[in-house]
Parts: C-alpha cells; structure tokens; sequence
C-alpha cells in the first residue's frame, strides 16, 4: 500500500491531468444525447417506465422496423466509456420521456490510464482513507462503443407514411417512401418502400411538409394517390383516419 502523495507523483510523472468530483457522477447516456425533432403527435407512454430493449448490429434495420411499428425517434447516445450502470440508461430515457430505448455495446478496447487513475482516487474517497493500491493500475480494464436511441409511440397516423425528398438527379421526382407503419392507411392502400409519391389528391408532393398538408386537408376523406415504382405510375385509392 502507498500513500496518496505517491500517486499524484505517478500521476504528474504520467503528464495526466486527474479531474475531481463532477465527472465521475455523469451520466453519459445524457452528456452525449441529441435530441431531434418530432413533427407528429406522440401517444402517452403505455408504462410508468421506459423499456430497454438490446439493438442489433444493424442499426439502419433497427430503424426501419421501429418506424414501421409507429414508433418515431426521439434522439440518441453515442459514446465511448469502461462499464456503464444500466441504472444510468434507465435514467436517462425517463428524463427525456421516451417509450423505448434500443441500446447496443461492442467492446473497442482497453481503459486508459487516467481513467483506472481517477478510478482509484475515487475509490480511496469512497473509503475515506489516504492510501491506495497502485498496482491496481496495471490491471486490465475494458472500454466499450455505447449507442443508444430513443422512441416515442406515435399517434394513428392519417396516412402512416415516412418520406424523403427525391435527389435532383433521379428521373423520378416526388417523395420517395422510407417506411410504411404497419396497419395504416398507406399500407391498406399498398403503397410500399421506395414508391415515389408524386401526388394525394390534389396536393402535389414536392416538398416534405406537402404530406402534412395532405394529412390535414384529406383527414377521414378517400382520395387518389399517384406514385411511381419501378419505373411506372400508378393509382391507388387512399382512405385517410380521422384526425386524432
């Protein structure tokens, strides 16, 4: 056992600046969140606690089966640290009032040294004792890649559509279809992946937001959609929910 003096001789001889207090309660589930936009209404959680589910390595698959399933995507995670709480999840999805939380860890590598250093200083804290063991320094310690993201069940959709705009140099110009919500009029009306809207009724989809305004215009009504899929156009009938 050596003293504490000891170890901030290691440390300067290490050229590591040790930090007190503060870091070492953050959560990094929080201090790593980016919170995005939602555009449409969000339904009140079905429990009092936000579920945790474990993403797969496919994050974009993981994607499109979330927005297909109502769900939208509130914001994520990203970040690198040694061993996280799941407590620390948990509270970070109740704070941002999310539904439901993919998360997803791989290993990326060892713990540096200032990270087990400021561990032992904590530790000798927690202790309330001037002396600690550096071997513990040499012991090997994990750090791992964290991805979490957040999402909130949607109200019915008016039309259950997620879109994107068509890039300037495709043929096709219109919105082009990212996701379907299973159940939803655009499904029952067969409208699938990649179709390109070009028009409901007789809102002309050249922008995002016209989908919007076609979802508040038709509310309840049945009206045509055209669109284009493999190169050809078709018309489908497309009977909107009410406004919830």
């Amino acid at each position: 056992m050596r003293v504490i003096s000891t170890l901030m001789m290691t440390v300067a001889l290490l050229g590591l600046n040790l930090q007190a207090g503060a870091a070492d309660a953050e959560n990094p589930y929080a201090a790593a969140y980016k919170a995005l936009e939602l555009r449409a209404k969000v339904l009140p959680p079905e429990d009092a606690e936000p579920k945790i589910y474990k993403g797969t390595e496919n994050k974009d698959a993981d994607y499109q089966r979330m927005l297909e399933g109502g769900y939208d995507l509130l914001g994520y995670s990203s970040f690198e640290a040694g061993e996280v709480p799941a407590q620390m999840l948990t509270e970070h999805a109740r704070a941002v009032k999310a539904h439901l939380v993919l998360v997803t860890t791989s290993r990326s590598g060892d713990v540096p040294a200032s990270i087990k250093i400021d561990r032992l200083r904590k530790k000798a804290r927690e202790l309330n004792t001037d002396t600690v063991d550096l071997s513990e320094i040499e012991q090997s310690g994990v750090r791992y890649s964290y991805h979490a993201s957040y999402w909130v069940k949607l109200a019915p959709p008016l039309i259950g559509l997620h879109v994107r705009p068509s890039a300037k140099d495709d043929k096709e110009q219109g919105q082009v279809v990212v996701a379907v919500i299973k159940g939803s009029p655009a499904e029952k009306a067969g409208l699938q992946e990649l179709d390109v809207i070009m028009s409901i009724g007789e809102e002309l989809l050249e922008k995002p937001e016209a989908l919007t305004a076609a979802a508040k215009r038709y509310a309840g009504q049945t009206v045509d959609v055209y669109y284009i899929r493999n190169g050809a156009v078709y018309k489908s009938a497309l009977t909107l929910n009410q406004a919830y």
